[in-house]
């Protein structure tokens, strides 16, 4: 429910929603071509959230290693994002995100819904 609660308030833009189910001290680790990037508390993670918003509308929710995740797709059916949400009496502990398309490439992923 929590982590259905984020993608929402992520769409909308609803920044204080977004901060009421993020834990204070939230992680999100982005790993990309380029390394893995951390990004820590609510606010900047909150911040983060809104702006790649529109990921979270052409995905669907899957597990991840047993953990409520998202995977996301392009246009033309590619996998863009998996993530995965670590929650913690009701709040967002953790968010970790791949974003390399190599890694990406790997994944055993269902087909675009």
């Amino acid at each position: 429910m929590t982590v259905q609660v984020f993608l929402a308030a992520a769409r909308r833009d609803d920044f204080a929603e977004l901060l009421r189910v993020l834990d204070p001290e939230v992680e999100l680790a982005v790993d990309t071509p380029s390394g893995l990037v951390v990004t820590l508390g609510a606010t900047r993670v909150a911040a983060g959230a809104q702006l790649s918003a529109g990921a979270a509308t052409r995905g669907r929710a899957v597990l991840v290693n047993g953990l409520p995740g998202m995977v996301s797709w392009g246009e033309d059916g590619t996998p863009v994002s998996v993530l995965a949400f670590t929650v913690v009496d009701n709040r967002i502990t953790g968010i970790t995100v791949v974003i390399d398309p190599a890694k990406l490439a790997l994944m055993n992923l269902p087909d675009p819904a």
